[in-house]
Order: structure tokens, then sequence, then C-alpha cells
């Protein structure tokens, strides 16, 4: 049975921190550390920090705390461990298996990470952003650790006929030190399987001061080797037989929608197949496509997408904005009087008394969410069902989006998650699978969606630009 957490109060973290005059040097040889940066050390005791609420709670579909859901232990001693959030950088592939495999007491060198499909009902929400998945999900991998930890121990006892509180798991074993007998995981995965998952209320987690690999600092991310020596797999090394490749040209403001398109120069570029248009949803689109025009061909070469006729796209109310011209109305605004939303004392009074004045402007210009790896994704759609790869934020919301946009039911679509080459939240936005899956629907074979740095800067959600002004003063007596 899965155990799904939903706490029904959230609680500030602020309520669990002691607050204390400590020093830099103090904090570092509390922590064992002799070198190093230290950003934060809220101390906490064992019991506020397990009662400690991080929001996971609200999340669409909560956490899962289920052993047989993430962990899988071969007959061999293998032990394999789900990881369901998505790698961009971060090491959450590697930090959340580790939590798993720190509390059921496994070899991490025994231990094989396994990248999970979208799948939330099965494996609790996968959005990777917000810089929350270590939040969101030490505690609950830790319970699942346990509970494995706790079902292997079950095993053993049973097994060698002797209370269970006589037996201990260490280092990927079962011990009974009574007797000196031991058994490997391996040895007792089938048993293990056959007992029932503990509740975590009543679960054991182990001592901070008895783990070792959490907190240590000497386990590598799992991908780093891959990684350095360019054989990692991303969205881009997708490769399917008789796939076909795509660019897309994109309305170039918000809000644009096709108008026409001539496809007689991109028709000539060797190896092009098609030219054809591509859906788009009314703005805001949300995570849907915005629509645009797609060159199909057999193989990579795609220069096409610079022959096609940009100014056939429409641009719509938003084509006469102008980010210079902006700048200068925000700049023009700031320097007005405002709002007062609190007044404490004269503040001109105190202005004009002041012995040094210091007046301050800033400015934040558009910012997109542009990550070194463009958006890019592979979809096979075939007999009413729809396979995914890509370097996608949101397995489960990238499998919820192109099943409705599909109209199919969500168990026929697989999302398969490679490594994301950066994402900062813009990869939750699934538009780009989307794109693929459309395509591959209508042509009936794979279809890659090659997106480009410049289209990614084009269709870009910005944060929006502002404009900041300051005035500090400050007088002799004050300094």
């Amino acid at each position: 049975m899965n155990i799904i957490t939903r706490p029904e109060k959230l609680r500030g973290f602020e309520r669990h921190i002691k607050v204390e005059k400590i020093s830099r040097r103090n904090i570092l040889k509390g922590l064992g550390i002799t070198g190093g940066l230290v950003l934060a050390a809220p101390v906490m005791s064992r019991q506020a920090f397990a009662d400690y609420k991080t929001g996971a709670d609200k999340m669409p579909h909560g956490t899962v705390v289920d052993p047989r859901v993430f962990v899988a232990i071969a007959s061999d001693g293998t032990v394999s461990i789900v990881a369901h959030r998505a790698e961009m950088g971060t090491g959450v592939r590697t930090s959340l298996p580790l939590i798993v495999a720190e509390e059921m007491e496994a070899d991490w060198a025994r231990v094989k990470v396994v990248q999970a499909h979208g799948d939330e009902v099965k494996f609790g929400n996968q959005d990777t952003d917000g810089s929350r998945s270590t939040r969101h999900y030490l505690i609950p991998m830790r319970q699942i650790g346990a509970s494995a930890r706790s079902m292997l121990e079950a095993a053993a006892a049973k097994r060698w006929g002797v209370p269970a509180t006589e037996v201990k798991a260490a280092n990927h074993e079962v011990v009974h030190s009574a007797s000196g007998r031991r058994l490997g995981f391996g040895d007792l995965a089938a048993d293990a399987a056959k007992e029932s998952v503990p509740g975590v209320e009543g679960l054991k987690l182990k001592d901070p001061k008895d783990f070792r690999y959490l907190g240590k600092g000497k386990v590598s991310i799992v991908d780093l080797r891959d990684i350095t020596v360019g054989t990692a797999h991303y969205g881009a090394d997708i490769r399917l037989p008789g796939m076909k490749y795509a660019v897309i040209a994109r309305p170039p403001v918000t809000g644009g929608k096709l108008v026409s398109f001539d496809a007689t120069d991109a028709m000539k570029v060797s190896g092009v197949e098609k030219v054809m248009e591509v859906q788009g949803w009314p703005w805001p689109s949300k995570f849907q496509p915005v629509g645009g025009v797609a060159v199909i061909a057999r193989n990579t070469g795609l220069r096409s997408r610079d022959v096609m006729p940009q100014d056939r796209l429409g641009r719509r109310a938003n084509g006469k904005y102008e980010s210079v011209a902006y700048r200068s109305e925000l700049e023009q605004a700031a320097r007005k009087p405002g709002l007062v939303v609190r007044k404490e004392g004269d503040v001109d009074a105190a202005l004009k008394s002041a012995d040094k004045v210091i007046t301050g402007e800033y400015y934040l210009p558009h910012l997109a969410h542009v990550s070194m790896e463009p958006p890019v994704a592979v979809a096979d759609v075939k007999d009413g069902k729809a396979e995914i790869w890509g370097p996608v934020q949101s397995a489960g919301g990238t499998r919820e989006d192109v099943a409705k946009t599909l109209g199919i039911p969500e168990d026929k679509v697989t999302v398969n998650v490679t490594l994301l080459g950066g994402g900062f939240g813009r990869k939750s936005k699934c538009d780009f699978a989307i794109e693929a899956a459309l395509l591959s629907k209508t042509l009936g074979a794979p279809v890659k969606v090659q997106w480009t740095g410049k289209t990614t800067f084009e269709t870009a959600s910005c944060i929006p630009s502002r404009r900041n002004a300051s005035k500090p003063a400050s007088t002799r007596a004050a300094r």
C-alpha cells in the first residue's frame, strides 16, 4: 500500500530555528569542516526537523513513501533506486537515491540509479523546479530507505527464528550479532519483498552521527564521468528508426499567430520533405505551443529555418513593443510621485537636513530563462499511444499535458526523461514535447523537434523589466 503524506497544516521553518550568536569558526568546528563555504547553519533538534513541514503536501500528488516503488534488490545484491526528479546539474539524480541508500544501509558501490518515467500517481510530484526536490523529499526518502531496511531485517529474523530486535542491517548485510550470522541483501530480497511495508509512524531513522554518506562530501554525482567524457545522453542524442527532424518558425512576438507562408524556398533545401503548419493555442497559451510553421526533413541539415519568411508570421499589437522605449517610460514614471503605502516620520525634512544624500537608479532588463541546451524532444505517436523522450523538468506534468492535447488517456503516454543541459524553469513548460507529439501524430512517424537558441529567446516568458530608485541619506550624528 502506498503511504501518501498529506499533513494538514503548514508550519514555518523559522519556528524550529534556535538563533544564537556563534562564530563561523565554531560552526565549522561543530560540522567537522576545516574549509569551504557555509551559507547557512540553522540549528534544529531531531524532533523539530522531523516535524518540519516543507510544503510538499501542497504540490500535486504530494509525496509517495513506498519502498516497493522506489527500491528493487536483485538476487546478486544489486540495489536499484529510482530517481523521480530530473537531473539538470544540481545532482538531485544522485542525492535523492543516496538518501535512500543511507537509511537502508546499502553499499553505494552496489547501487544503480534508475530514472523514473512520468507518473505522479506512482512516484508523487515530479516537478523539478523551485529548488524544492531535496527540501521536499529528504524525509520521505529517508522513510523509504528505513522501510526497506526494516523489511530486510524482518526477513532475516524470520529465517533465523530470532526477534527482529536482535538483528541489524549494516553495509549491505543483515547481521545477528549474538550468533555471528549474516546474510546479504541479495539473499534476503525475495523474502523481504513478502513483508508488509511498515507505517512511517513506527520507523526508526538513523542518527545523523551514524551517517556514512550524507554530509560527508565523498560521493560524486552518478553521471559525472559520462558528462565529462561526452557519453551522457541528452535530448538531442535520441535517435529512433525512421525518425524525421523538424524545426519550427514561431511568431516573433507574444500573442502573434500565423498569417500565411510560402514553402517554395524551403522545399528546395536538400532533405526537406514537407512544410506544414503547427497548431497553436490563443494567448495566454500557458504550456501549449504558440503555433507556427514546421519544416520536416529526413536529416539534420535544416538551414531552411533561415530562409522561411518571418514577416508572414502575425505580430498583432505586441509587434509595436520596443524595449528601449519601454525603459524610457519606466524611468520617467519612476521619477514621478508614487503611491505611498507606508509613511513614518518626515522624509522630505530628513533629506533636506541630511549631510549626505546618495541617489541611485537601477534598471533590470527582460530576463529570459535560457539554458545552454535549447529545448528538444522526440515523440513517437501511433496506435493510440504516445512515447516522449526529452529534457523535461516535470515528467508527470508533461505526461498529463501531452495526453490532454492528443485526447488520449494518461496511461497511454510514456515520458522518458533525459539529462537536462540546464532548465531554470523553462523546461517545466513542455510546449516543445507537445509540438513533437502533434507532428508525429500527423506524419505517422517519430519526430524530433529541435529548437535553436534564437527561437528560445524569441518565445521566452521573461522576468519583467523594471526600474528602481533609492535615495538614502545620513547625518554625522547617525554615522
